[in-house]
């Protein structure tokens, strides 16, 4: 199999205000900076690309502006290109409008950053085996959502008279695929994938939080040339913090942040040095572009919270907002959502456009056809969150219309049933006799 790999720093300048809370933060200084890496795997029109950013988030807009970039640049079709991100809290805002502005200067070169990334690694492919492996890693994610005894869901834990339990579950599957010039050789690349929201570190330094620990430990031992991509798995409702657990560590922070990097670093080490050979060299791309109804205004979920944020004698965040956005809210028409799938050999790399339920994730790897069967969120556009369908009418703030979910809650299925449909054209042969 041919695989090229490479990275560029994709760091905004200190003073770039920094997403993904609901309050101003300017960075200050700089703690790790901020990659985009890329790997390129086969030839001719199955030749596909798969890019990690340590991003809070991929517009439609940046993810198109990166495919046009690579595509006039190389042989590469910008349909066969995938942009992820990792979820970082700690990197720049792209999004207009928010409660901050971008740096538009920076804006204006991201793209063509990203893009080199990917633009190196297909100059630079090699001949490489693909090897393989899975196993289970616990104690490091949890779902963050928990119901209460009136039968109600909330996020980020509670006062445990009135708790009944935790809502959901984890996927533990710590997924690796690790590319060497032999089976003897030390990879020079490797993708992992893991389900834990990356919002560890906090503050105001700009970070890729815990990946660039995973990545920095690897490179100690297998080489600082080592390109390492982290794809982020479905967590929507998962994150870092053990709400029940009497646990005396630190739950924030960058202690946290190595923790969990140097855990994760280990797992890698394990998985890679038993890894398996890919029984295929086939790679190719497959998506569907979907037609999402927006939220509905109808919908019994959208009027319940309404009339709770209305009743609230001092609104949170979320309610407040949703009460800003009620009256110009308008929830006609359709929006475009691409759901886009690589296979790399064995290894199936299955998109989700928006920060997606760890439920879902479950529900494509149990019918997927693939060998292994990851899912990378976050994936060519922001959605939004994407949770189940019975979250809608318990709560937490990822299920607030409008604010945290601006389409139908059927998207979640619509993404689940278009990996599903994508990952049967890809892996045609790996299908059961009927």
């Amino acid at each position: 199999m041919l695989i090229g790999v490479a990275s560029t720093d994709i760091s905004p300048p200190l003073g770039t205000a920094l997403a993904g809370y609901f309050r101003v933060r300017i960075s200050d200084q700089l703690h790790s900076p901020l990659i985009a890496n890329a790997l390129v795997a086969g030839e001719g029109a199955n030749k596909v690309a798969v890019i990690a950013c340590d991003l809070i988030t991929i517009t439609k807009e940046l993810s198109e502006q990166v495919r046009q970039i690579v595509s006039a640049k190389s042989d590469l079709a910008a349909a066969n290109i995938m942009v992820c991100a990792t979820h970082t809290h700690t990197g720049p805002e792209l999004r207009a409008g928010k409660l901050h502005p971008r740096n538009e200067e920076y804006m204006q070169e991201l793209p063509g950053r990203i893009a080199q990334a990917a633009i190196l690694a297909n100059a630079n492919q090699r001949q490489a085996v693909c090897c393989l492996g899975t196993e289970p890693e616990s104690g490091l994610a949890f779902n963050r959502r928990f119901r209460l005894k009136d039968g109600s869901e909330i996020t980020f834990g509670a006062d445990p008279e009135k708790l009944a339990g935790v809502a959901g579950p984890t996927d533990p599957a710590f997924t690796l695929a690790c590319f060497k010039t032999d089976l003897e050789a030390s990879p020079f690349a490797i993708i992992c994938n893991y389900s834990l929201h990356i919002d560890v570190q906090g503050g105001n330094a700009i970070s890729a939080d815990y990946p660039a620990v995973l990545r920095n430990t690897l490179r100690k031992i297998y080489g600082e040339e080592l390109v390492v991509l982290f794809l982020q798995g479905a967590c929507g409702d998962i994150n870092h913090v053990p709400y029940l657990q009497n646990n005396p560590f630190p739950k924030k922070g960058i202690w946290k942040s190595e923790q969990i990097g140097k855990a994760l670093a280990g797992k890698a080490l394990c998985i890679s040095e038993k890894a398996l050979p890919s029984n295929s060299e086939d790679t190719g791309s497959s998506q569907e572009i979907l037609q999402v109804p927006k939220f509905p205004k109808n919908d019994p979920a959208y009027a319940m919270r309404l009339k709770q944020a209305q009743e609230a004698k001092e609104p949170n965040s979320f309610e407040q907002s949703l009460l800003d956005r009620h009256a110009d809210y308008d929830d006609s028409g359709l929006t475009e959502r691409e759901v886009q799938t690589l296979r790399i050999g064995d290894l199936a790399i299955c998109g989700a456009p928006g920060e997606y339920f760890v439920e879902w994730g479950l529900e494509i790897k149990k019918w997927s056809p693939a060998p292994y069967t990851v899912i990378a969120e976050l994936c060519n556009d922001s959605a939004g969150y994407i949770p189940t369908y019975e979250t809608f009418l318990r709560g937490g703030y990822e299920c607030t219309p409008v604010v945290s979910v601006t389409s139908s809650p059927a998207l979640g299925q619509m993404i689940a049933d278009a990996n599903f449909r994508n990952l049967r054209r890809l892996f045609a042969k790996a299908q059961p006799e009927q």
